[in-house]
C-alpha cells in the first residue's frame, strides 16, 4: 500500500477487483461464502475477539472501497469491525455503509462461522486462508490458549499483490467466448430469496469413482453436471445451444504466487448435444478433452495477457469511471450469456491437527440473481465432500439429478437444505426469517447522498426550464433556476462534508462535478440564453470559492485526495 501525509494507505485493485464494483447491486451481489461448521456452539464474544486479532494480519481485508476519477480504489479502513448473528438469505449484497465500510462479513449461526466476501476483495482460496485463521484463533481462545497471534499461523507472510501484473506477458490476442449457453429456467421463489441444497459426500468413495474412472475430481463432478442439465432440463435431446459451464482455476501453483487478492482465471467446458440422451462417459471425455488443453500454464498465460492487457490500453485508462461503468455492463451481460453455471471447487481445506477434532465440516456457497439464476461451489474437509447448490428457482431438480447420479455410482450423499424449494424440509441449519425480507428495505438505504444530490439537481433544474416554456418562456429558468439550483447543491455538499467528517471524500467528486458543471453557465451567457449578464460570472466565482474553501480547509489531505482519484 502507498502512503499519504497523513499515513493513511491505499493501493489500486487487481485486475479481476476491477470488474465486480462496476456490476455489482443489490440484485447481483458477487458475494461469496465460505463456513466452518464446529462440533460446538459458536460464542459470539470470542469470536468478535477472535475477528479484532486476525484482521491486522490480512491488510487485503483492512480497506473500504473508493471512487476514483479514472478506477476504483481500496483505502486503508481502521474502524472496527462487529460480527453478527446470521439473518436471512446467505450472500446478499454488502452496503459498506452498514457495515463499517468493510467489503467483508462475519456472521454465525448455531455451530458455524461464515465469512460472506465482496468479490473485489479476493478470490475462494484467499478467503478460506482468512477462515482458518479466523477459526483457529477462536478455537485457541475458547480452549484458554491466549498467547498472541502468530503470523505463520495466519498467513500473515501473504501479501495482498496484484499477481495478474506480476505475471503478465504481452502475448497474442485471445478474447472469451459470447456466443449464448443454454440457459437453467424455472419458476422464481415467492417473494424472493435463494434456495440452498447442499450434498455431503463420502471422500473415499467419490475418490475410488474417480480412480476406476482415471479422471481427478474436478472433471468427474463437472461431467456429472453437465449430464444432470442435459437429463434433468433438455430431457437428452439434441440441443442448438451448449451447456457451458464457468469453471474458475486458481493461479497460484501455476505461477508461484500466494497473494491473498483475487488470482484466478475463468474457462469454460462446453457440450453440445448432437443426439438422444448421450452417454455419460461421452460426457466425460469431453470434459478431460479440455481441460487438458485449456488448464496448462501457456494458457492460463494467454488469459491473463488477454485481461490485462485490456487495462493498459491507453484509450481505456484515459476513460472516466462512469464511461468505464456502462461500457463494462454492456460487455458484462454480453459474455454473461456465454455460461450456463457456474461450478467453483476450492479442494481440501486443512487444519493442523490440533484443531481437526473441533471442526466438523467446511463449505463453499455462491450468491445468484436473476441473471445467474444457479451455481455451485465445492470443497473437502477429512473425510468429507459438500457440494453447495445456490438458485433463485423453486425446485430442487437439478441437485436431485445431480445427486442420484453420483449415487449411482456407489456414492453416499447426505442432502439438506434451508428449506425453500418445493417439497424440501428445512432441517434447523438456516435462519428460518422470510427470505425476501431483505429486498424490500427502504429505497434510500444503499444510496449515496452526494449522488441523489447530483441527479435531484439535474431534475429540477429540467421541471423549471420545463415550466419556463410552458409558461411562455420569459428565461427566469435560466438566469436563476439553474444557477440557484447549482449553489444549492453545492452548500448541500458542504453540509453533508461538514457532518460526515469521517467520509468527506465521498462527497469530494461531487463537489468538483458540480464545481464543473457551473462553467457551463459561461456558455450559456456567450449564446445569450442568460440574460443578467452578472448572473453566471457570480455563480461560476461562488462555486469555485466553495470548492476553494474546501481545499483550504483539506489542506494536504485534499491534495492526497487528488493524487488518489486521478490516477492513471
Amino acid at each position: 500500500m502507498k502512503k499519504n501525509p497523513q499515513g493513511r494507505k491505499w493501493h489500486r485493485l487487481d485486475n479481476t477487483g476491477k470488474l465486480f464494483p462496476m456490476i455489482a447491486n443489490e440484485n447481483l451481489s458477487n458475494v461469496f461464502r465460505v463456513s466452518a461448521v464446529l462440533k460446538e456452539e459458536v460464542v459470539p464474544e470470542l469470536l468478535q475477539r477472535a475477528l479484532e486479532e486476525v484482521l491486522p494480519f490480512f491488510k487485503g481485508f483492512s480497506v473500504r472501497l473508493k471512487r476514483g476519477f479514472f478506477w476504483y480504489y481500496f483505502e486503508e479502513n481502521k474502524r472496527q469491525p462487529f460480527i453478527e448473528e446470521e439473518q436471512g438469505e446467505p450472500c446478499q449484497y454488502i452496503d459498506p455503509k452498514s457495515n463499517q465500510m468493510y467489503l467483508f462479513r462475519v456472521t454465525y449461526f448455531r455451530r458455524r462461522i461464515n465469512l460472506e466476501v465482496f468479490h473485489a476483495v479476493t478470490d475462494g482460496m484467499g478467503a478460506m486462508e482468512f477462515l482458518k485463521a479466523l477459526v483457529t484463533r477462536y478455537l485457541d481462545l475458547q480452549a484458554g490458549r491466549e498467547g498472541t497471534v502468530k503470523p505463520c499461523d495466519t498467513g500473515g507472510r501473504r501479501v495482498a499483490e496484484d499477481s495478474y501484473l506480476k505475471n503478465y506477458k504481452k502475448l497474442p490476442k485471445r478474447r472469451y467466448s459470447s456466443r449464448p449457453a443454454y440457459r437453467i429456467r424455472g419458476r422464481l421463489i415467492p417473494g424472493g430469496g435463494q434456495s440452498i441444497i447442499q450434498g455431503e459426500l463420502d471422500l473415499g468413495q467419490l475418490k475410488e469413482v474417480c480412480k476406476r474412472r482415471s479422471v481427478s475430481v474436478t472433471r468427474y463432478l463437472a461431467a456429472c453436471l453437465i449430464w444432470s442439465i442435459y437429463e434433468g432440463y433438455m430431457a437428452g435431446l439434441p440441443a442448438a445451444e451448449p451447456i457451458a459451464i464457468n469453471l474458475p482455476i486458481n493461479l497460484r501453483a501455476f505461477f508461484g504466487s500466494s497473494t491473498t487478492s483475487n488470482f484466478f482465471a475463468v474457462i469454460s467446458l462446453d457440450y453440445k448435444p448432437e443426439k438422444e440422451h448421450e452417454s455419460f462417459e461421452a460426457i466425460l471425455e469431453s470434459v478431460c478433452s479440455q481441460m487438458d488443453e485449456k488448464i496448462v500454464k501457456e494458457k492460463l498465460e494467454e488469459i491473463i495477457s488477454y485481461n490485462v492487457s485490456n487495462e493498459k490500453k491507453w484509450y481505456v485508462r484515459i476513460l472516466p469511471l462512469f464511461i468505464k461503468w456502462m461500457a463494462l455492463g454492456i460487455i458484462f451481460r454480453r459474455n454473461d450469456r456465454a455460461h450456463t453455471i457456474t461450478l467453483s471447487n476450492i479442494g481440501p481445506v486443512f487444519l493442523e491437527e490440533e484443531y481437526q477434532s473441533c471442526v466438523e465440516n467446511f463449505h463453499m456457497m455462491i450468491g445468484v440473481s436473476r441473471r445467474q439464476p444457479v451455481k455451485c461451489g465445492v470443497c473437502a474437509f477429512q473425510d468429507k465432500v459438500t457440494c453447495s447448490f445456490t438458485s433463485v428457482y423453486d425446485d430442487s431438480r437439478l441437485a436431485d439429478t445431480f445427486f442420484g447420479r453420483l449415487r449411482t455410482e456407489g456414492i453416499q450423499v447426505h442432502t439438506k437444505g434451508n428449506g425453500m424449494t418445493a417439497g424440501e424440509t428445512e432441517q434447523g441449519d438456516y435462519p428460518q426469517e422470510p427470505y425476501g425480507k431483505a429486498r424490500w428495505n427502504p429505497f434510500f438505504r444503499h444510496r449515496n447522498p452526494g449522488k441523489l444530490i447530483l441527479l435531484g439537481t439535474v431534475l429540477i433544474e429540467a421541471f423549471l426550464v420545463l415550466m419556463d416554456v410552458l409558461l411562455g418562456y420569459q428565461a427566469w429558468s435560466v438566469n436563476y433556476g439553474i444557477p440557484g439550483a447549482v449553489l444549492f447543491a453545492d452548500l448541500a455538499l458542504v453540509f453533508l462534508i461538514l457532518a460526515d467528517r469521517m467520509n468527506w471524500q465521498s462527497y469530494f467528486m461531487y463537489q468538483i462535478g458540480i464545481t464543473a458543471f457551473s462553467f457551463l453557465l459561461l456558455l450559456l451567457r456567450a449564446v445569450r440564453l442568460i440574460t443578467k449578464p452578472w448572473v453566471a460570472p457570480a455563480t461560476v466565482a461562488l462555486a469555485v470559492l466553495i470548492l476553494g474553501g474546501t481545499i483550504f480547509i483539506g489542506d494536504r489531505r485534499f491534495k492526497s485526495e487528488l493524487k488518489r482519484r486521478f490516477h492513471i
